[in-house]
């Protein structure tokens, strides 16, 4: 006979009794309820928005304090369903032994004491350390647990840090209800009605969550805000004016309008598709919302395949002209005689085979809106002369056609040629170029990425027909594969390999076609101390090269200052050109006495 309870905490000594009561056993293996494929399919689609936050917000941290550790960060909607779950894959084989995995139902009713059903009862943070575990199978494993609210303060789930070892630290419980703050401001920041974030320091401490966080609509109406803001400002938080919120706050952000007297961030509309903290595509981004509305051009440059589309797009949406069209062209996908009755739409009757009613064109199919010419560089001299002449003049002439059209279009043009050297081989019109760059915006390509480990993450989440882990050979592979397709190639070899895994739980090196795993393991990016040139002859130095200053002779000091003048002084386009990050290259100008 099991010996008597032992002195337990208040809330312990109840949930312990409720177990009882549910007429569990401490040596019995409890009933295990565990959603279908399909079931937990659904849930999870439900719970879209939530995972997404908790992979972006939450997970980074965990891996960063966990990652060597026998633990797996556990993500349950309300009624204790787990619908994620993140961590060392050896692990996760030990608790599913005890059928603690996706869609498997954790309500204390069924499994007695524990973190996430307990939690749920409590409506608070709870750990549940080794043997205060009801059932004696599962005192193998500590687990602390936070309840997570949505905007309205009703349960939307719970977070949940679950270990194979004897207890969990003061460190560990803050951490867990540290992750879940960060999820829920997030989860505020994407309400429909989101204009402004207004923060109010609340507590200092090693994690920088602890703040009060309120969300205005355009009105500067409260929509939204988190526990720390209500206990800051008071429970009739939501009938404070505007002006007064913004003179107790300590900072506040536009979420949606970048031409409002405010900080900008990164949007979520970004933040979900390209952006996951690279510093080269965050300050492409700063820089083009500060133009943005404001009657100038913006000319993207970048690789085929780094995502120049979805940029556009999330400018677009974030624009005083997001309700009025995106309109996208892509000049080098047209016949050159098509161009411009496309692009400038033509009279009935204009020419043999035309629309017996005309057409608009792109121009004014975009009034109001935004225009992006792609492959801007394949547009033929006669396109040009006109499209100067549109840009200069606001009106459009369709072809055929004696009457002019006004137009007020956004123009966003994008490139993977270097236009400057079309301009001096007299491909394309200097005029036009300068009209077009009233920004330059280069994209760095994959390989160049700060965030290229979420991006792969995310990538593959988006297709896995399962709660799938990526063996640690492939994610090395993934990661450190040169990806000259970019963005576009990683989306295509995830979605291929994960349609050949189905549902396994590991997606692995054998998921990937044989000809594609030959070509992506002979180009995977080696560090060489040698000056490669690539195909279009721009000159490459390792990482490894640019830092050895000592080891460095005359000739890559000369490569390297003919490739900085030869871009402007642009930083970020010369580290693009040369392969190396800006912070090396910084370190290398330096030294150089080139930038102080």
């Amino acid at each position: 006979m099991l010996s008597s309870k032992p002195l337990l905490p208040s809330w312990l000594s109840t949930s312990w009794e409720r177990s009882e009561q549910a007429g569990l056993s401490q040596r019995q293996r409890p009933q295990d309820f565990c959603l279908s494929g399909y079931d937990l399919k659904e849930r999870r689609h439900q719970h879209n928005d939530l995972i997404d936050v908790v992979t972006h917000s939450a997970l980074p941290l965990f891996s960063e304090r966990f990652a060597r550790s026998d633990s797996r960060l556990i993500l349950s909607d309300r009624d204790g369903v787990i619908i994620s779950s993140w961590g060392q894959p050896k692990f996760r084989e030990k608790l599913t032994g005890i059928a603690l995995s996706s869609g498997a139902c954790w309500k204390e009713s069924l499994k007695g004491t524990n973190a996430i059903g307990t939690a749920i009862i409590e409506q608070k943070p709870i750990s549940v350390v080794a043997k205060q575990h009801y059932i004696l199978r599962h005192r193998f494993i500590s687990c602390s647990a936070c309840p997570i609210f949505d905007t309205n303060g009703d349960l939307l789930g719970v977070l949940d840090i679950t270990s194979e070892q004897k207890e969990h630290d003061l460190h560990t419980q803050l951490l867990v209800q540290t992750l879940v703050q960060l999820i829920e401001n997030q989860l505020l920041e994407r309400l429909p009605s989101a204009h402004t974030r207004l923060e109010f320091d609340a507590e200092e401490g090693e994690f920088c969550s602890w703040k009060g966080i309120v969300i205005t609509d355009e009105d500067g109406q409260v929509v939204g805000y988190n526990h720390a803001a209500q206990s800051l400002m008071g429970p009739n938080i939501e009938s404070l004016p505007l002006d007064v919120l913004m003179d107790k706050s300590v900072r506040h952000q536009s979420l949606l309008t970048p031409n409002t007297p405010v900080q900008h961030r990164v949007p979520s509309s970004l933040n979900s598709t390209l952006h996951h903290g690279d510093e080269c595509v965050e300050l492409c981004w700063q820089q083009s919302l500060k133009v943005l509305d404001k009657d100038i051009p913006i000319l993207l440059l970048g690789e085929t395949g780094v995502g120049k589309n979805e940029f556009v797009k999330a400018l677009h949406n974030v624009s005083q002209r997001r309700q009025s069209p995106l309109v996208s062209v892509n000049c080098g996908a047209l016949p050159h005689e098509l161009i411009e009755s496309e692009l400038f739409g033509y009279a009935a009757g204009a020419f043999t085979g035309a629309n017996p009613k005309g057409y608009i064109g792109k121009f004014r199919q975009a009034h109001k809106g935004t225009l992006f010419l792609d492959e801007i560089g394949d547009l033929p001299i006669s396109a040009q002369t006109r499209l100067l002449h549109v840009l200069q003049d606001k009106q459009v002439s369709p072809v055929g056609a004696v009457e002019s059209h006004a137009i007020d279009v956004q123009i966003v043009a994008a490139t993977h040629v270097d236009l400057q050297q079309l301009v001096a081989q007299g491909k394309f019109r200097h005029d036009l170029y300068y009209r077009l760059q009233g920004l330059f915006v280069a994209l760095p390509s994959l390989s160049q990425r700060q965030d290229k480990v979420v991006l792969v993450h995310n990538i593959h989440r988006k297709y896995a027909q399962t709660n799938q882990n990526i063996a640690p050979e492939l994610q090395q592979l993934l990661t450190h594969y040169s990806w000259p397709g970019n963005l576009r190639e990683l989306d295509n070899v995830l979605k291929v390999a994960c349609a050949l895994a189905g549902n396994s739980q590991e997606l692995s090196l054998e998921h990937i076609p044989q000809h594609t795993l030959s070509q992506m393991q002979s180009q995977t990016v080696h560090s060489s101390a040698s000056i490669t040139l690539n195909e279009q002859g721009n000159s490459a130095l390792s990482a490894a090269d640019v830092n050895n200053v000592g080891g460095l002779d005359d000739s890559v000091n000369e490569l390297l200052l003919r490739t900085f003048h030869d871009n402007h002084g642009n930083v970020s386009q010369t580290a693009r050109k040369l392969k190396i990050s800006r912070n090396t290259l910084y370190r290398k100008l330096r030294t150089l006495g080139v930038k102080d």
